[in-house]
């Protein structure tokens, strides 16, 4: 059996999609008539001036009924592996899979730095201070009816918009074949998690029935917005469960699209997210919970937990008639994936062990509603004690105080500078145009309080490793380093396919090629006086590597006699 096949069995290979705002003042509710693609379009210019992105012609063959919609985008490869591209006027950067919660930290921080150097550089070619926003709405100002007035009346209602992240996990698709079965499973869990994964925002009063002209800051965002327990859309009625089939992989396989994910900025909450939820659908694959509480109406229910951010009460009705809270509903989870990491033959890993545990303090805080312990560690926490603190006096200044948290200045590279010299690594916040409100600082040093066993001394490495390069563990990592040495060569590409001139390269195992898999290093580029040159040997490298690909994988990678006879050429020339 073959290394990617054996791994398949005790890990999951997950990614998020993030969509970030563009606007040209940190503190501004609209993009001062810019168009918001204009702006898109110049922070990916200049991620290219700086050399971090490729273009890449995406091939939308495998992108089920999204084909229009993918057709239309240009996309971007960065040096990490991650997908970066205009999404009707939203910067969205994809990271590349990963397998670990420590992973989904480090990638996560990357996608940050790039958004950052992006919207730094467009501010040097549009000349105006471009900034990008880490969040999931935009609440902005409509004009009164009948023309702007004076004083009060200048500005009309406040309108909400939202946009997403979305989590990706890849499952077997028998598991996900009965969707009755899915939505039992996974609904509660979705609807209650979002007491630790929830962003925390303010949305307008009319988007829950509270008055046009009013705010309310609410646990989660996203959860104002849904209409039904599971749809296909994104964008309009969306559903708690998104019902999307576009595995990215064999058939095998269903990739849960996850679209209520939210922007967070905590390594902490991060990190439970991403190692909970792996563990949520092992259990669930494993069939450990299909007895899950249900929900009598999982979308009431979803918008109400979201709304209790001062009484603390979750509460929710259950389809028998029972009241229950939302810390029960994670109880049960807990006690699921308890069940399963003790069976027999389940192989528990580091991660997941720790993942446990952390959940496990963590249900038991709610219980006790100790809320204040996690400032600086729960996204909604922390935006609340920021709210408490500045007492806004208005709407406008509520949603800045928001805003503030969610703007990417200067502080994303603390982490990428940390450890290195004093004179790399200083950041002058004073110096900042509006200092972010998230603390990177405090952030970590609760993350290092919460998770002990967490080597967090190693995570400023890994995010320098993350901007640069692509997981070792994932298919990611041959298809990034492809990308980088051969982009010039390559046709075409998506998530499971890459097609280069001398072949055709199927990438529907989520962890074949990886790095160990390989067993070669696959640098293609050389330092000479301090530059980087092609290797001369470059081109005897990719024959190489695309013979060990086709021994590891004979039916997953195509090429023609031609292609052979060229590099049989090129090697008997070359001795």
């Amino acid at each position: 059996m073959r290394y990617a096949e054996q791994k398949i069995k005790g890990n999951k290979i997950r990614g998020i999609e993030q969509e970030y705002p563009v606007s040209v003042n940190a503190l501004a509710t609209a993009t001062s008539g810019l168009n918001p693609s204009l702006l898109v379009n110049s922070v990916i210019r200049g991620l290219k001036r700086r050399r971090f992105l490729v273009d890449v012609p995406w091939d939308v063959t495998m992108e089920v009924s999204q084909e229009e919609h993918e057709s239309k985008i240009s996309s971007s490869y960065g040096d990490n592996g991650s997908r970066i591209y205009n999404d009707m006027g939203h910067l969205e950067i994809a990271t590349p899979s990963y397998n670990n919660p420590f992973d989904a930290v480090a990638y996560d921080k990357a996608s940050e730095i790039y958004a950052f150097i992006g919207s730094r550089e467009a501010s040097l070619s549009l000349k105006k201070k471009i900034v990008i926003h880490k969040n999931n709405v935009a609440n902005f100002f409509t004009t009164p009816r009948g023309g702007p007035g004076k004083g009060k009346e200048k500005r009309g209602r406040i309108k909400t918009n939202t946009y997403a992240t979305h989590g990706n996990i890849i499952t077997k698709r028998a598991a996900c074949k009965d969707w009755s079965r899915v939505e039992r499973a996974l609904i509660p869990w979705v609807v209650a998690r979002i007491l630790f994964t929830g962003s925390g925002d303010v949305v307008s009063g009319g988007c829950i029935g509270k008055g046009d002209k009013s705010v309310k800051f609410v646990i989660s965002p996203r959860a104002i917005f849904v209409r039904e327990k599971s749809s296909l859309s994104t964008t309009s009625r969306r559903g708690i469960l998104n019902t999307r089939d576009q595995p990215h992989a064999a058939h095998q396989y269903w990739r849960l699209h996850d679209i209520h994910y939210e922007a967070l900025r905590s390594e902490y909450a991060i990190f439970l997210r991403d190692i909970a939820q792996a563990l949520v659908i092992s259990a669930f694959e494993s069939g450990f919970m299909d007895d899950a509480p249900e929900l009598e109406d999982p979308v009431s229910a979803f918008k109400e937990l979201s709304l209790d951010t001062r009484e603390s009460e979750w509460k929710m009705r259950l389809k028998n008639g029972e009241m229950t809270d939302a810390v029960s509903i994670l109880e049960f989870y807990l006690n699921a994936i308890e069940k399963m990491q003790e069976s027999e033959g389940i192989e528990v890993s580091k991660w997941d062990e720790i993942g446990l545990n952390c959940l496990k303090d963590l249900v038991k805080d709610l219980e006790a509603r100790r809320l204040d312990d996690y400032v600086d560690g729960i996204d909604w926490v922390t935006k609340l004690a920021l709210l408490v603190n500045y007492e806004p006096k208005s709407p406008s200044e509520g949603i800045s105080i928001c805003n503030q948290y969610a703007v990417l200045d200067e502080s994303v590279l603390y982490l990428y500078f940390l450890g290195l010299d004093d004179e790399k690594r200083s950041i002058d916040t004073d110096k900042r145009d509006c200092p972010c409100l998230f603390n990177p600082e405090d952030s970590l040093a609760f993350a290092k309080s919460k998770l002990r066993q967490v080597d967090w001394s190693s995570l400023p490495e890994r995010v320098r490793y993350a901007v640069g390069n692509a997981p070792e563990q994932t298919r990611d990592f041959f298809r990034a380093k492809l990308l980088k040495g051969y982009g010039s060569q390559i046709r075409r590409v998506n998530w499971s396919k890459l097609v280069l001139d001398e072949a055709t390269i199927l990438l529907d195992e989520p962890f074949m090629l990886n790095k160990e898999e390989m067993e070669m290093e696959m640098e293609l580029d050389v330092e000479v006086g301090g530059e980087m040159i092609r290797n001369a040997d470059a081109d005897l490298k990719l024959k190489d590597i695309l013979a060990k690909a086709k021994r590891l994988y004979h039916d997953k990678v195509s090429f023609s006699d031609q292609t052979f006879l060229k590099f049989a050429k090129a090697k008997k020339k070359g001795g």
